[in-house]
C-alpha cells in the first residue's frame, strides 16, 4: 500500500523549506553564519562598553541598543529559523510580538535605572536627609 507519488510530494516538501533566502533552512551554514554574527554583535557591544562609549552616555545608550536589536533579529532569524515567508505570515506576527516586547522591556530598564534615583529615599547623614 505504498504509494510512490507520496515520497515525492514528501521530498518536494522538505526540499520547500530547505532553502530560505539563499541560506540552507536549519543547515551547518546558517548556524555558523547567525554565530559569526552573534560573535561580531557581541564583541562591538563589548568594545564600546570597554573604550568608554562614544559621545555621550546617551549615545552609547542608543549605539548599544541597536546592537540589543540586531542580535534579537540575528537569533531570531538564523537559531529560531522565524522568517515573515514561512507559515502565511504568522511567522511575522510573531516576530513583531517578540518586537514590541523586547522595546518594551528594554525601554522599561531604562525609564527604570533613570528614574532610580529620584526615587529613592536619602541616606542618613546627608544633606537632603535633613531637609536642607
Amino acid at each position: 500500500m505504498s504509494n510512490p507519488s507520496h515520497g515525492a510530494h514528501a521530498e518536494v516538501h522538505i526540499h520547500e523549506h530547505s532553502d530560505v533566502g539563499g541560506i540552507g533552512y536549519g543547515s551547518m551554514n546558517s548556524y555558523l553564519t547567525g554565530l559569526g554574527l552573534a560573535a561580531v554583535l557581541s564583541a562591538l557591544a563589548l568594545g564600546l562598553v570597554a573604550s568608554g562609549g562614544i559621545g555621550g552616555i546617551q549615545a552609547t545608550a542608543l549605539v548599544l541598543l541597536g546592537i540589543a536589536i540586531a542580535r534579537v533579529y540575528v537569533h531570531a532569524i538564523y537559531f529560531l529559523r522565524l522568517r515573515g515567508s514561512d507559515e502565511g505570515g504568522w511567522t511575522a506576527i510573531t516576530t513583531l510580538f517578540t518586537l514590541i516586547v523586547v522595546v518594551i522591556a528594554m525601554v522599561g530598564s531604562i525609564w527604570i535605572m533613570l528614574h532610580q534615583e529620584i526615587n529613592m529615599m536619602p541616606l542618613p547623614g546627608t544633606d537632603a536627609f535633613r531637609g536642607q
